[in-house]
């Protein structure tokens, strides 16, 4: 369908044309030697709707020369042809119109009176045909500015998604590879435990890669695969390890990104408890507020243990990650004491439609 027919704008072409209808009406009906206003309607309306159609093909000719590509001679010249052709094509069809109603006695003489503004009729198309010719570009423009900023968009959301991607790619592997270490470290200790810890690595692993292509997953499932991964460490910490949750049941139904808690655990294990000789607890709660959530995870830290490069990575890695993906809706704050690490996110319980 023409681009100018498409939606309201077939609606907004249509009655831009009633007010030019009206005019011609009035000109036949007070120039000189001018008609009555039943013959000046009967003439002017379905003149109008048959240069409405004509003008329609100015669309075309701004597509074969766009202002952006052409030059001031080939733009400005085939506009100018076409609307004295058009013109002439008006013109003529008036001819027959006025010659067919004039047969008609209602009508009789018409013929003789619309030669009489012949002349000012054409120079009327001409000027109509430019006129919509000039509308035509400006659509034009305006189609391609809106392309361009769609082109725009999608490079943008498509760079953000491959970004998303490489960064969420980063947990799996670095995750893999400490528990296949921890794994190495218990076979030549106790290889039961060995056996378990193979045995709820590939549960995990079947968990996370059902939700590898989500962008979103509720929080109850996030909280599921957390408790896989600490199953995972409980059996190489054994009882230096110890778990606590304080979730609120509210929260449970928030979207949250898939493994947005694994890099705070896994620092929390490795970097807190792995460091501290008597072990110690990790701690992990989830508030509910009216638009959005926190989470918080505490973990006990050995005060003597300085701060390894890896956990400072992780959290990096995951401010980043939380940036690309809200836009400014999520924070990650840290905090620490002699004996305590502390790392909060909060994000907004249900994003956008859009973000999903």
């Amino acid at each position: 369908m023409h681009p100018l027919l498409v939606g309201k704008r077939g609606q907004f072409y249509v009655l831009a044309w009633l007010p030019v209808a009206g005019m011609l009406s009035l000109f036949f009906r007070q120039a000189a030697g001018g008609m009555n206003w039943f013959e000046a309607l009967t003439l002017a309306f379905p003149l109008c709707a048959l240069y409405a159609i004509v003008c329609l093909s100015s669309w075309y000719l701004c597509r074969m020369a766009p202002l952006a590509k052409a030059g001031p001679v080939r733009i400005a010249a085939p506009p100018l042809l076409a609307s004295l052709i058009a013109a002439a094509v008006w013109i003529n069809a008036g001819r027959l119109l006025a010659s067919a109603l004039s047969s008609a006695r209602p009508f009789a003489g018409l013929e003789d009176r619309f030669q009489r503004h012949e002349t000012s009729l054409w120079i009327s198309g001409v000027l109509l045909f430019l006129l919509s010719t000039s509308l035509c570009y400006l659509l034009a423009e305006i189609e391609a500015v809106r392309e361009a900023r769609e082109r725009e968009i999608q490079s943008a959301v498509m760079a953000r998604e491959a970004e998303l991607k490489a960064l969420r790619d980063q947990v799996s592997p670095h995750f893999l590879f400490n528990s296949l270490h921890s794994i190495s470290a218990l076979a030549g200790i106790d290889k039961q435990k060995a056996r378990e810890m193979c045995a709820l690595l590939a549960d995990f692993l079947r968990t996370s890669l059902t939700i590898a292509d989500r962008r979103f997953i509720p929080l109850e499932e996030e909280l599921a695969l957390t408790r896989k991964y600490l199953a995972i460490e409980q059996v190489r910490f054994g009882e230096r390890l110890h778990f606590e949750e304080s979730i609120e049941p509210a929260a449970l139904d928030s979207l949250v990104p898939p493994l947005i808690l694994q890099p705070l655990v896994e620092n929390a294990v490795k970097h807190g408890i792995g460091q501290c000789l008597e072990g110690g607890a990790i701690r992990l709660e989830a508030r509910n507020g009216a638009n959005d959530i926190l989470l918080a995870l505490t973990n006990t830290t050995d005060s003597d243990a300085s701060k390894p490069a890896g956990a400072r990575l992780g959290l990096a890695n995951l401010r980043r990650r939380l940036e690309t993906l809200y836009r400014g809706g999520a924070r990650l704050t840290t905090s620490s004491s002699p004996t305590q690490y502390r790392a909060e996110i909060q994000l907004w319980k249900q994003p956008p439609k859009e973000m999903r």
